[in-house]
């Protein structure tokens, strides 16, 4: 699902940007551990991406390295996850049940292993199309899951279902884009994190309901 994305619409910020925002900045003074990742070597990736991100928000970084992504990433409500063939940083506010820790060092195959089918279906084309980055043109791409909390922080997933009652599910989407680094012939992927509970989303039409419905019935078990 992968497209073209106009470099003017990158990060758009809405009415939720700012009690985002406001929640990464809690989580940066409290979990900093837990939230920011950086692999010796990543520092000019970090930079890099970082500057990308301040030139699009109109704003000046006071800083350099992890600390001018850590600046970046407070100025939109994105996550942003940088690579150079494999993650060497990361600032992640809105994990949907991994931790960043977990993915540093990894290529993409790697990171994806526990989504099931990642490797045999769409692996191989996801590392064409990071090859095929290029820094002025952005991509973008959405995913979708079922969660049964309603936390945008949700490093960890439960041992057991937290709820009985389906109707107080929680439909989680990602908008994901992806740009190239070509200063530093890295990459940089931005994650923005959507959820709405079950029942309004289905509420928006029939149609929803019934490609919700499709969908679930051809996933694994």
């Amino acid at each position: 699902g992968t497209r073209l994305l106009d470099a003017v619409q990158w990060l758009p910020s809405d009415a939720e940007t700012a009690p985002t925002i406001a929640m990464k900045r809690e989580l940066l003074d409290a979990r900093r551990g837990e939230v920011v990742g950086l692999l010796e070597g990543g520092e000019d990736a970090a930079d890099e991406a970082a500057q990308l991100v301040a030139d699009f928000a109109g704003k000046k970084l006071q800083s350099t390295g992890i600390d001018a992504l850590i600046e970046a990433a407070l100025m939109v409500a994105d996550d942003l996850v940088i690579m150079k063939s494999v993650v060497v940083a990361g600032v992640v506010c809105s994990p949907s049940r991994w931790r960043l820790s977990t993915k540093l060092g990894q290529d993409m195959m790697a990171v994806h292993r526990p989504v099931a089918k990642y490797a045999e279906q769409v692996g191989g084309a996801v590392d064409t199309t990071m090859a095929r980055l290029k820094a002025d043109q952005p991509l973008i791409r959405a995913n979708w899951t079922i969660e049964d909390h309603c936390a945008l922080f949700q490093p960890v997933g439960p041992t057991a279902p937290l709820l009985s009652d389906p109707s107080q599910l929680w439909v989680r989407m990602e908008r994901q884009t992806l740009r190239a680094l070509p200063l530093c012939g890295g990459s940089m992927f931005t994650i923005r994190t959507y959820q709405q509970p079950i029942t309004q989303y289905v509420a928006r039409g029939a149609d929803k309901a019934r490609t919700l419905h499709s969908l679930i019935k051809r996933l694994p078990d």
